[in-house]
């Protein structure tokens, strides 16, 4: 009987604030994605996703992983906003060898990015001929990298922007977390990010499986770090 009086009380735990929570797990999560980044990088980044993130759902672990591995991989690791597309002749014939069989074919193109956007990306996407200049206007920007016309409409539609306001948009920091989180909502890559069909989001995100194996362990290490 003393022995209970004496016991010390237990104390009640405080409610666990939601959103330290939040910015604590994308916290995480980045530094172990992207370690490069300075702390001040790494902050800003989790400041502009976080209620982003929330507000869509990202917030199952699958989901986090998945978005922040795929953004670490489009993005450069957090740190290209807009395609720069200055490659050389080699890198070309690997990365279009469908329209750049050789260097020679390449040559025209090598470390011309506007002129290769204009090419690469002419007559679909909803662009233009080359041209009309479409290519490099509406090249990739954002943490997912949205790319061409038709994308761009979709996404200032859906923020209430002009189109010439929505390209901008997408190359700040807080308009590349907007375009991807609009992406990743408009695609429904939620329900793949739950079942773990990282290829499935490759292919929706890239058009095919470039990077897959890097992509696939960004989102697993992400995954680990949170516990998953």
């Amino acid at each position: 009987m003393s022995g209970a009086l004496n016991s010390p009380a237990a104390k009640p735990q405080p409610p666990r604030d939601p959103v330290a929570a939040r910015v604590i797990r994308l916290d995480t999560a980045l530094r172990a994605i992207a370690p490069h980044l300075a702390g001040g990088e790494r902050s800003a980044w989790v400041e502009t996703l976080s209620e982003r993130m929330s507000t869509a759902d990202i917030t199952r672990s699958r989901r986090v992983a998945a978005f922040l591995g795929q953004c670490a991989v489009e993005s450069g690791g957090f740190q290209v906003l807009e395609e720069d597309l200055s490659y050389s002749a080699a890198r070309l014939c690997k990365v279009w060898p469908g329209r750049f069989p050789d260097a020679d074919a390449a040559e025209a193109c090598a470390f011309q990015p506007e002129a290769l956007a204009n090419d690469v990306y002419a007559n679909r996407m909803g662009n233009g001929d080359p041209a009309s200049g479409d290519g490099w206007h509406f090249r990739g920007r954002g943490l997912i990298q949205i790319t061409g016309r038709t994308a761009y409409e979709r996404f200032a539609r859906a923020t209430n922007m002009t189109l010439d306001q929505a390209v901008a948009h997408a190359a700040t920091l807080a308009g590349a977390a907007d375009s991807a989180v609009w992406f990743w909502s408009d695609n429904n890559l939620n329900k793949l990010a739950d079942a773990w069909l990282l290829d499935a989001i490759t292919r929706k995100i890239n058009g095919g499986l470039t990077g897959a194996a890097e992509r696939n362990r960004l989102c697993g290490a992400a995954l680990h770090a949170l516990g998953g």
